[in-house]
């Protein structure tokens, strides 16, 4: 399936892809666009305004509505949806604010895809290698 987001992926869409890729759609292929571009129809889109996948300020992230709406309970990825919304909601991006010691490597890591990468498609390829390496390490943390 075709799946479409804002250009330039920093944390949350990071994560989101990767969610993405590796439980929903294993065939996801996807499209960066800007915030104010049609959303095309045979798509599916998320965090864009018009989206019906997108995080609500505050309140939930674009990975915790992907986890609800697909139903996911892998407990790993429970794990990372706690690092991720210590970062996006409860410390509002501040990192001073952040509960879980995990959080900043993992977030400054993600951050910093778009600073190494040219593209949005190469932040994508690099943040599906480090989300798999955060989720194998914490599953071995589990056992």
């Amino acid at each position: 399936m075709r799946w479409v987001t804002r250009h330039e992926p920093h944390v949350d869409r990071c994560a989101s892809i990767w969610l993405i890729k590796t439980f929903i759609d294993k065939e996801a292929v996807f499209d960066f666009i800007s915030r104010d571009s049609d959303i095309p129809r045979e798509a599916i889109a998320f965090t864009l305004p018009k989206a019906e996948i997108k995080p609500v300020e505050g309140v939930r992230t674009t990975f915790d509505t992907l986890v609800e709406k697909y139903h996911i309970e892998d407990p790993i990825v429970l794990q990372i949806q706690k690092i991720l919304r210590d970062f996006e909601i409860d410390a509002g991006e501040d990192v001073d604010k952040l509960k879980l010691k995990e959080t900043a490597g993992v977030c400054y890591i993600l951050r910093g895809l778009a600073r190494t990468s040219r593209t949005d498609h190469e932040t994508a390829s690099k943040a599906l290698v480090v989300m798999d390496a955060l989720y194998a390490e914490l599953k071995a943390r589990s056992k």
